[in-house]
């Protein structure tokens, strides 16, 4: 068969996912080669209904990115357009070196052999620890009722609320801590609700006193948080401290990530107003929604510049999904470790690939894994009790 015959048959079987994980080898061979363009725009062009010329500008990766993303908003359920996606991903092949989009269910790829067939998708799970050092396991099935002093805690589902019903002298503590695997809800006793991401905790009384609100995060935990409705809001102001931060607010939507792994921690306001400042007591910065504010540390050193963010990325999480663009192979295992519950161990030379990529929290790691090393940048291993990245 002619070399253009054959690049088209493999790139209708592409299309189609009726391609074998060889034919996808060489398929992504000649797509790099970049010998067959005028076949290529020509399948481009009918996937997207308009003359399209294809290129490395980034600014065409860009573009495709936007389109896909704008057709499946909000992206908690599978693309319903397989044929564009499925173009889209070549065409970011070659802009990027790396990028696959996630098929509906019955075109995902077949899970490659000696993946973790027993690592499951995260749940809604943690561990309830009370003043008295006596901890309660909830999940989704729970439904309970406890009292602590003047307060009663609700857990319903996935969903934990404090209800403060009178004052008790002194104050007591609770800690709320998510497993790897693990994502829960609270509401604290002033009306603030935090999500928690996996591997996270959150530490705060059972009923708010003195002249602020303050807790203590690790991990990763989204917050709205309430005016307190005793007295003036401004009067107590909510308080998040952190291992190298702390944010001050009254009244806003925001994200804190400050897993310790990954070298820095990062605010995200959606809506508000709050200010971040490190623990080393410098006067920090105040955010605008859609701004981000990362402190690093370095021993005595601590920084904190600010940048615009598109916060629908930084909270996917929350919604149900991962959101990644162009992001380090280092940042996909660290997300991925997390949620499944799962270790990696790559090739420190490789930790630097990028990849794009909008995920849903409820796919099976072998169907994640299988997309990933279709791109053919990387292959993954069962070695052990780890996954053998090469």
């Amino acid at each position: 068969m002619h070399a253009s015959g054959e690049f088209q048959s493999l790139m209708d079987k592409y299309l189609t996912n009726s391609i074998t994980a060889t034919e996808k080898e060489l398929l992504f061979a000649m797509i790099r080669s970049r010998q067959h363009l005028p076949v290529l725009e020509k399948v481009v062009d009918d996937a997207l209904g308009t003359p399209i010329e294809v290129t490395e500008d980034i600014t065409l990766r860009e573009e495709i990115f936007a389109y896909i993303k704008a057709q499946n908003q909000p992206v908690k359920k599978i693309s319903p357009w397989p044929r564009y996606a499925a173009a889209a991903a070549i065409l970011l092949l070659i802009a990027t070196g790396a990028y696959y989009w996630l098929q509906p269910p019955s075109k995902v790829p077949a899970p490659a052999a000696g993946y973790i067939s027993t690592a499951k998708p995260g749940a809604n799970k943690a561990i309830l620890i009370l003043a008295d050092g006596s901890s309660i396991a909830l999940d989704s099935s729970g439904k309970q009722q406890l009292q602590q002093g003047g307060t009663s805690i609700h857990q319903q589902g996935s969903q934990l609320k404090y209800d403060v019903q009178s004052s008790t002298p002194g104050v007591s503590y609770n800690v709320l801590r998510t497993p790897r695997g693990g994502q829960f809800q609270v509401t604290l006793p002033d009306g603030t609700k935090a999500w928690l991401n996996a591997a996270s905790s959150v530490r705060y009384p059972t009923a708010f006193t003195g002249k602020e609100r303050r807790i203590e995060i690790t991990g990763e935990v989204y917050l709205e948080v309430s005016p307190f409705n005793a007295g003036a809001a401004e009067n107590m102001p909510f308080v998040v401290v952190s291992a190298h931060q702390q944010v001050t607010v009254l009244g806003t939507h925001f994200n804190i990530n400050a897993y310790e792994e990954e070298g820095a921690t990062s605010t995200t306001l959606i809506t508000g107003k709050v200010r971040v400042s490190a623990q080393s007591g410098n006067a920090g910065v105040i955010l605008a929604p859609d701004q981000q504010a990362v402190t690093t540390h370095n021993g005595a050193i601590t920084t904190i510049p600010v940048r615009q963010v598109e916060t629908s990325k930084v909270i996917a999480w929350k919604n149900g999904y991962f959101d990644f663009e162009e992001e380090r192979l280092a940042v996909v295992l660290r997300l991925l470790s997390r949620w499944y519950n799962v270790d990696f161990e790559a090739d420190p030379a490789m930790l630097n690939l990028k990849f794009s990529a909008v995920i849903s929290r409820s796919s099976q790691i072998s169907d994640v894994l299988s997309l990933l090393s279709a791109t053919g940048a990387v292959k993954f291993r069962e070695e052990g009790n780890k996954i053998k990245v090469y």
